[in-house]
């Protein structure tokens, strides 16, 4: 079995290179089966994608970590012992002084958080019940809540969005009813980076990879033109085929850029870059034919 999986490597690795480095390989491509290829993108894929996935989880694993480490020790004491919040009929009520500010958590995300003067202050919660929708602008706040209305961030980042304190369900927050919630949700708190994990290698290796496919059907299509023009005779078929190999460095190149934080002011750059390289090819299969036999998958 290993010598099995040793060899399918070996000879994935001959094929990688070939497909970025080698015009004359691509002679060889056109005679082999589609399935052939349709495996070397899958194996592509799910290389790339494991390996993406490895290195991006290494740079926010770790905090997140440490984020639930201090969230499940130091989350209970962020809601004050005594603060009852009522909801009845539409209104909203509470048995403290108001305005009723919650600062922003900085003591879950660092150790050692650093100390904000009041006027430069910023709430993740604010409830004043004598308030007004207006005072939203001045309130320094993420939300901000009145007796009637909740009020949050619009997605643009300008404006705010409104919502009716009666198309809430009526009922009572406590320092117990808070308590109760995060004892339930904490078992699952061991879950969580996995799941992210999961979704992350997901994203990266199966809808990615659909999308490049879905890319590649489109991108085909332009490539019939100048194929049709250079005079090669090959089906959109094996010129999907072709496509699943040439994909191979510009997808490399993509991340690269990517990884220095370079992006080039040019639309559908990626896709460019593929149609050039691809367009070499069809020049180099209007040659002689190469005579080394393809591996096999």
């Amino acid at each position: 079995m290993t010598f099995f999986c040793m060899q399918k490597l070996v000879t994935f690795n001959h094929v990688f290179w070939n497909s970025i480095s080698s015009f004359t390989y691509y002679h060889e491509v056109v005679k082999t089966r589609f399935s052939f290829s349709f495996k070397y993108f899958f194996m592509f894929s799910l290389i790339l994608g494991t390996l993406l996935t490895i290195v991006v989880s290494l740079t926010f694993v770790p905090d997140v970590n440490q984020f639930l480490k201090r969230f499940a020790l130091r989350a209970p004491a962020l809601y004050p012992n005594d603060l009852v919040i009522t909801v009845k009929d539409g209104k909203l009520a509470t048995n403290v002084t108001e305005p009723l500010h919650f600062p922003v958590p900085l003591e879950l995300f660092s150790d050692t958080p650093g100390v904000i003067s009041d006027q430069n202050q910023e709430y993740l919660l604010t409830i004043d019940t004598n308030a007004q929708i207006n005072d939203y602008s001045n309130s320094h706040s993420l939300i901000f809540v009145t007796r009637e209305q909740v009020v949050v961030p619009d997605s643009d980042g300008v404006g705010f969005r409104v919502y009716p304190i009666s198309s809430f369900d009526d009922g009572t927050i406590d320092k117990n009813a808070v308590t109760k919630l995060l004892d339930t949700i904490s078992p699952w708190y061991p879950f969580i980076v996995p799941a992210m994990i999961f979704i992350l290698w997901f994203t990266l290796t199966i809808l990615l990879s659909i999308i490049r496919l879905i890319s590649l059907s489109v991108l085909t299509l332009i490539l019939r033109v100048p194929a049709y023009f250079m005079h090669i005779s090959l089906t959109y078929r094996k010129l999907f085929q072709i496509g699943l190999h040439a994909l191979t460095l510009p997808t490399i190149i993509q991340i690269l850029m990517t990884s220095f934080e370079l992006y080039p002011p040019i639309p559908f750059f990626n896709s460019i870059v593929f149609l050039l390289y691809s367009l070499v090819i069809l020049s180099e299969l209007k040659r002689k034919p190469a005579t080394s036999p393809i591996q096999k998958l």
